[in-house]
């Protein structure tokens, strides 16, 4: 059934929910589970509903005096080609950051990376990555190539769907694309809104609720009007996919962002120094929202670990 994640993924890694933890949380979640699934599911459980339900039967049959991960590793010596090593594995990977709650430090997200894939802090790796976008060619909107994969396909209009953003501020218009797509989404949730999106050259595309300018990331402070920034009605969505002089364009967006607010930085594989810096200047002021890095596995998303909640003083610590 499943592959380890990395070279050492069955090893004892430091930190992650083991022993008594472990079976508490797995019982907590399969408790909540089935209240999910019949309330919201009708009773149908998911392919993940159905693994998880399996795999903790399993491991309760094992004497209960003992943890699971040495019943599990004296099991695997007799059965080495049953997958329930890689089972427990995946269950504790889960269980782990499921009890960090859905609205997370991005330092605690960092710590945690040490488990997955050392670059992309995922449960996947590269060779996922490389073929989500579409291979050989793009997914398309209205026509046009649109460049998000396959995860953020679906991950976006959920945000929209859940966050109800008024404004859209779009930093990298590419072809114009990706903005008419998300001001398609918040008018099929009936939300009343626009997308602003800027890039250095404006986009031929045309939608009504889209307005395109030109502005270079380079004079932050020019890509939209400060007038404008000071007017649109929140909440927002923020989505940086420029890649330029980013810490800049995220400082500068800091000033206008109110409570409740979001913001998606795209790519951040290649930019997490910027966001170890970024929130680290703003304690507890951005948190990363789990439900959405993490809906279809640990940051199944090119903005890993960089889908933010801005926050205040009553919701930083929550």
């Amino acid at each position: 059934m499943g592959q380890p994640l990395h070279h050492d993924a069955f090893s004892q890694p430091s930190g992650l929910i083991a022993g008594d933890d472990l079976k508490r949380a797995a019982l907590d979640y399969s408790g909540l589970m089935r209240v999910r699934v019949e309330r919201e599911q009708g009773g149908l459980l998911s392919v993940f509903d159905g693994w998880f339900a399996r795999v903790v039967s399993r491991l309760t049959e094992f004497d209960p005096t003992r943890s699971w991960e040495d019943s599990v590793r004296e099991h695997a010596a007799r059965s080495p080609h049953d997958d329930l090593q890689w089972d427990l594995h995946r269950l504790r990977l889960f269980l782990d950051r499921w009890r960090q709650g859905r609205f997370v430090e991005f330092a605690v997200r960092e710590k945690s990376s040490v488990h997955y894939h050392a670059r992309f802090g995922n449960e996947f790796g590269a060779d996922v990555l490389l073929t989500c976008q579409g291979a050989p060619a793009l997914m398309r909107w209205r026509d046009q190539p649109l460049m998000k994969n396959v995860f953020d396909f679906a991950m976006y209009p959920a945000l929209i769907a859940e966050v109800r953003p008024r404004t859209v501020f779009e930093i990298g218009s590419g072809s114009g694309a990706s903005a008419a797509w998300f001001a398609d989404h918040m008018s099929f949730a009936g939300i009343d809104g626009r997308v602003h999106s800027v890039d250095r050259v404006k986009p031929r595309l045309q939608h009504p609720r889209v307005v395109f300018g030109q502005g270079d990331c380079n004079s932050p402070e020019g890509l939209f009007d400060p007038d404008l920034l000071a007017s649109e009605p929140h909440p927002w969505l923020v989505v940086e996919d420029a890649h330029v002089n980013v810490a800049a364009v995220l400082e500068h967006m800091h000033r206008f962002l109110s409570a409740g607010d979001y913001v998606v930085v795209e790519d951040s594989d290649i930019k997490r120094e910027i966001l170890r810096r970024f929130t680290g200047a703003h304690p507890g002021a951005y948190l990363v929202d789990t439900r959405f890095t993490d809906n279809f596995g640990r940051n199944a998303t090119c903005a890993a670990d960089s889908i933010f909640i801005r926050t205040d003083s009553a919701t930083a610590g929550r």
